[in-house]
């Protein structure tokens, strides 16, 4: 993997940076991508080249506009000539709990188009740098039970654009199969805060011991690697069979007007 370049999406803190840590290590040149936190990132690129000896650049691109999306794809084919993974972790998410009719127009555009609309143009971009070298990997992120299309109560939204993006990733799957890529979508447990940049060695001991960024970046581990090519157009569950769902908001009633 000395030679292979990733692109991961909003990398400036969460579980982009544990995804970043894992595919440093595995000598991967990566091109950190930001929307607004450039020197947050910059300061994760300049550690993990002190740390791994690996080639970092940053670049910024809104997930929400397309024209920076695809200025940022064709500044890494003219520096790189390649791109073998893409990690598509960015995506806005509104926390306040609301009905959907609560939902201002705003709101739906930037669920969409940040989470979904989003992929349409990374992957237009990516693909035929990809199949120039008959090898690349797609990974997306999706929340839980994702691939079913469940009704997610008070986050209508995020949740349309999310199953509109595990049904892409299927797609891509299909599509780009006879070209060596291969495409999934990962879905995180319950996890919050620090423990998306957590390392599994933090947490061992603690009972029950939580999902951190590191279980998610030892299965993207697996997945680009070249022996995993047909590990494709599959929905992953990183969550330790907990019902993320039911646990985050069933039941939590919200008042008219939201809260």
């Amino acid at each position: 993997m000395m030679d292979k370049v990733a692109l991961i999406t909003g990398s400036s803190r969460g579980l982009a940076v544990a995804f970043a840590h894992e595919l440093a290590l595995g000598g991967f040149s990566l091109v950190l991508n930001y929307r607004h936190n450039q020197e947050r990132t910059e300061k994760l690129a300049e550690a993990l080249t002190q740390k791994y000896g690996i080639e970092v650049i940053t670049l910024q691109a809104d997930m929400q506009n397309p024209v920076q999306l695809n200025r940022m794809m064709e500044q890494i084919e003219s520096r790189f000539s390649r791109l073998d993974v893409l990690i598509h972790s960015a995506g806005p998410y509104i926390f306040e709990r609301k009905r959907l009719i609560e939902y201002t127009d705003e709101e739906w555009r930037q669920m969409v188009d940040g989470n979904l609309s989003s992929a349409f143009f990374l992957f237009r971009k990516a693909i035929p740098l990809m199949r120039k070298n008959h090898f690349g990997r797609i990974i997306t992120i999706g929340f839980d039970r994702v691939g079913d299309a469940p009704g997610w109560i008070y986050r209508s939204a995020y949740a349309a654009a999310k199953v509109g993006l595990a049904s892409l990733t299927k797609t891509v799957a299909i599509e780009e199969r006879e070209y060596g890529i291969t495409a999934n979508m990962i879905t995180p447990g319950d996890i919050r805060g620090a423990l998306k940049e957590a390392q599994i060695s933090e947490v061992k001991n603690a009972s029950p011991r939580p999902v951190v960024g590191e279980d998610l970046a030892k299965v993207i581990r697996f997945l680009i690697e070249g022996s995993s090519g047909f590990v494709t157009g599959n929905v992953i569950a990183v969550t330790d069979g907990t019902d993320v769902i039911g646990k985050s908001d069933v039941g939590k009633e919200v008042p008219k007007g939201g809260i």
